[in-house]
């Protein structure tokens, strides 16, 4: 690959006939190994002394402060590769690459001081090993949902290239990045979104700019002039968010930072409700030219169901493909004002919007609170200062536990 190399990889060209797997897992740990300095040599001193801490749940939450005051390119790249590794890993009882025997091949090449006095250290594979062990938890990362994001983070990235084709973008937009406002007490700031980054990835510098300070901030999508609003969530992909600022459909909306006052009645339905085994009950369901109809709406795994008069059947709808919204658009008459909207990720539906409406506002919030904790377990939407993940404190624990909690 070096010798047809022009200086730029897009220049590169692979044969799938004469190049194997092999080759190509050779040519990545080469090029971590050729780095002028190792991804993680100068943090060294600092990870392996984390490595030495005998408690094994301080062991982990030190590592996680480390990796996570990374600055922006190592940590993402570390996140990346081990998040690859961790794939990889899945599959070893074919390829015999367990955690302990990638932390072998990839300690070295990640941590070298380039100290030729400086001998292997037991602690640099064991170092990697519990990265990968513990990757969803070190990155805040729901595997089973992972897959999904990336799907819908394709389909933004498709849709934003169509968008950027039909109008003047803003300056020093690209097809993998966009320059989006995000307004605050009535001034703003302009924020530049890559492909593949989260809320919580530009979080810190949200609140550097907007000189906020501490606080208890969340970021909000608004569409529809104002009429919907909704947190957004630290581990969302912005990109996702960004084309629906764009999105003809929903008329005029925007990013804005307010109090992050939705989660606290969210908390407390949460707490009221976690041990509730009813994931059912009646709302009014809007049908069209200002008709509601009073329905039962069932919540089972991922579907939220009821009976739909127009289609004489079950109406289904998948939460996962769904992003819940507070309030509804102005003209159609709802019988109370605890509104909610759920908008359809899927850009080919007609129906974009389906609107229900509660008759008391504990109901509202259980329901937001449940159809949430489909696609988050957390109530993470503060805005933080760093990038660490941290454990829940809410009703809905994830699956992935610290060892002393096995």
């Amino acid at each position: 690959v070096s010798t047809q190399s022009t200086g730029n990889i897009h220049d590169v060209v692979f044969d799938d006939e004469n190049i194997s797997i092999n080759d190509v897992a050779s040519l990545l740990k080469l090029f971590f190994r050729e780095l002028p300095v190792s991804l993680l040599a100068p943090w060294y001193l600092q990870l392996t002394n984390a490595m030495e801490i005998e408690d094994e749940t301080e062991k982990l939450y030190q590592i996680q402060d480390i990796i996570y005051e990374l600055p922006g390119t190592e940590f993402h790249t570390l996140k990346f590769l081990i998040d690859h590794l961790f794939k990889v890993a899945q599959y070893q009882e074919t390829n015999r690459m367990t955690p302990e025997n990638l932390g072998v091949v990839f300690g070295p090449t990640l941590m070298s001081t380039r100290d030729p006095n400086n001998e292997y250290s037991r602690n640099e594979y064991q170092l990697i090993k519990t990265l990968i062990d513990y990757f969803p938890w070190f990155y805040h990362v729901d595997v089973d949902e992972e897959a999904i994001k990336r799907e819908e983070l394709r389909q933004a990235e498709e849709e934003l290239k169509k968008i950027m084709s039909n109008i003047a973008a803003p300056e020093g937009s690209s097809q993998t990045s966009w320059i989006v406002e995000v307004s605050y007490r009535r001034e703003s700031v302009n924020i530049r979104i890559d492909a593949g980054q989260t809320l919580r990835d530009v979080s810190a510098e949200i609140l550097q700019r907007t000189k906020l300070g501490d606080g208890d901030y969340a970021l909000y999508e608004f569409l529809c002039d104002g009429a919907l609003k909704r947190p957004v969530h630290l581990s969302e992909y912005l990109l996702n968010t960004t084309v629906t600022l764009w999105d003809e459909r929903v008329q005029r909306s925007w990013l804005a930072i307010d109090t992050n006052s939705m989660k606290e009645k969210m908390r407390k339905a949460a707490g009221k409700y976690a041990d509730d085994s009813q994931e059912h009950g009646r709302l009014h369901v809007y049908e069209g030219k200002k008709r509601w109809r009073e329905v039962e709406v069932k919540v089972s795994q991922e579907t939220l169901s009821y009976d739909n008069s127009r289609l004489r059947g079950r109406c289904s709808v998948n939460l996962t493909q769904n992003t819940w919204y507070l309030g509804c658009e102005a003209g159609i008459s709802p019988p109370s004002e605890f509104c909610f909207t759920l908008r359809s990720t899927d850009q080919t539906k007609d129906e974009q919007f389906k609107v229900f409406s509660a008759t008391e506002e504990q109901d509202l919030w259980r329901w937001l609170w449940r159809i949430n904790s489909v696609k988050h377990q957390e109530l993470n939407y503060r805005l933080v200062k760093s990038k660490r993940a941290v454990l829940s404190t809410s009703s809905h624990r994830s699956s992935f536990i610290l060892p002393n909690e096995r």
